[in-house]
């Protein structure tokens, strides 16, 4: 009598195998995607955190921040928190809207190191030999930690080793140059201080400037219809203000008008932190929209149309919307580093989230915008008041309609 052999034949351990095989290929993107979902709920966590603390700035000081900030000086004495108490030179210590709101994310400790005149925020050796360069920042670590409320977990992008960043404030309309669209001829349309109107963003400057900060009493619109906080994969380190390093910062307090300043720091410093809209428009060749384009006296020197005396609109650069990218693979928003000739076309809300972006309320909720999003929605939600904005078409309504 023949025995029946024990163990798995050939055939049976493939057909097992085969199983596993297709049982992990489904479980592997079920279990991505969940882990997707917690780091997006993370980030939006995150960043429901930072518009609480533009709340509770605006509640302490009747304002919320500007996008550029000065936050006093140093004037070269010894850094008594360095062991070696080196001294760096004198530098004013210009931050952003993220050293601002620091007292309420549980950074105080790091919020004194800017704010008392006894600590630099450069170091003592990149001072020295830094003071004209372009490239390395030269910031003090105590000043720059890396803060997890800044960085969104699905960011697979990590510029510098501190303080690392994903997280974009609202600064409002990017001002207009004839250079961005060819409709304009090449004349500027509005002065800087115009588009910084306080019904057209959130963000002003508020360092060589004097335009008035923006309030939640002025979101005319509406706190949850008024956008605070938004993601940007290029985003520079959070404290950094437009492109600082330590010699620029030295260059603030010794000659404040110089280059260096005026354009690397003050210029720059709308687009590295923050998100603009541009005076674009997906219906811009509708020749019926004549009378309803903005223009009038609210633009400085623009080019209008003849007969209405509005201006007209460009079309909508593709960079320019959420996840805003070109068509090959070197323009891919995860390829670009964030540059002085192309910070203002990636100042948008973009992301390593699927199809959208996570986005803060004035009013402290959050809501993921999907990124097809027409760009009439977006200038209106990044508007305190859109009838009375610089938007091309004050008309549109905005709807509760935004995204999931």
């Amino acid at each position: 009598m023949k025995r029946q052999p024990s163990g798995f034949t050939l055939v049976e351990l493939l057909v097992v195998i085969t199983i596993i095989g297709i049982l992990m290929g489904l479980l592997i993107p079920a279990v991505n995607s969940a882990r997707e979902t917690a780091r997006r709920n993370q980030c939006a966590t995150n960043m429901k955190n930072l518009a609480l603390a533009g709340v509770q700035h605006d509640v302490a000081k009747r304002s919320l921040p500007g996008y550029i900030q000065s936050f006093g000086t140093f004037t070269g004495s010894g850094d008594p928190s360095d062991p070696q108490n080196t001294s760096p030179a004198a530098h004013e210590k210009i931050g952003t809207w993220a050293v601002a709101i620091l007292p309420w994310l549980e950074g105080q400790a790091t919020y004194e190191h800017w704010t008392q005149d006894r600590y630099p925020v450069i170091t003592g050796s990149s001072a020295l030999g830094n003071l004209n360069g372009a490239s390395g920042s030269g910031l003090h670590p105590l000043a720059a930690p890396n803060l997890s409320i800044f960085q969104c977990p699905s960011n697979p992008i990590a510029r510098g080793n501190f303080g690392k960043n994903s997280m974009v404030y609202n600064n409002g309309m990017h001002r207009i140059l004839g250079s961005d669209h060819p409709t304009l001829a090449g004349q500027a349309c509005t002065s800087l201080v115009n588009s910084m109107d306080k019904n057209s963003g959130v963000g002003t400057q508020q360092y060589a400037s004097t335009v008035d900060a923006a309030s939640l009493d002025d979101m005319k619109d509406g706190q949850g219809f008024t956008l605070l906080f938004s993601e940007n994969v290029q985003a520079l380190p959070w404290h950094r203000a437009g492109f600082a390093n330590a010699g620029r910062l030295v260059l603030a307090l010794t000659n404040p008008g110089s280059g260096g300043v005026t354009n690397q720091i003050t210029s720059r410093s709308r687009y590295t932190n923050g998100m603009v809209w541009h005076y674009e428009d997906p219906m811009f060749a509708d020749t019926t929209l004549a009378n309803y384009w903005n223009g009038s006296s609210k633009f400085v020197n623009g080019a209008k149309d003849s007969t209405t005396g509005k201006v007209i609109p460009g079309p909508v650069n593709p960079f320019h919307k959420i996840n805003g990218r070109g068509t090959t693979v070197s323009e891919d928003i995860f390829n670009y580093d964030l540059s002085p000739a192309n910070c203002q076309d990636l100042a948008r809300p973009s992301s390593a989230h699927v199809d959208g972006v996570n986005c803060a309320f004035g009013d402290g909720a959050t809501r993921f915008v999907l990124q097809s999003i027409d760009y009439r929605v977006m200038q209106a939600i990044m508007t305190p008041r859109g009838k009375a904005s610089l938007v091309p078409y004050p008309e549109f309504v905005l709807t509760d309609q935004l995204g999931d």
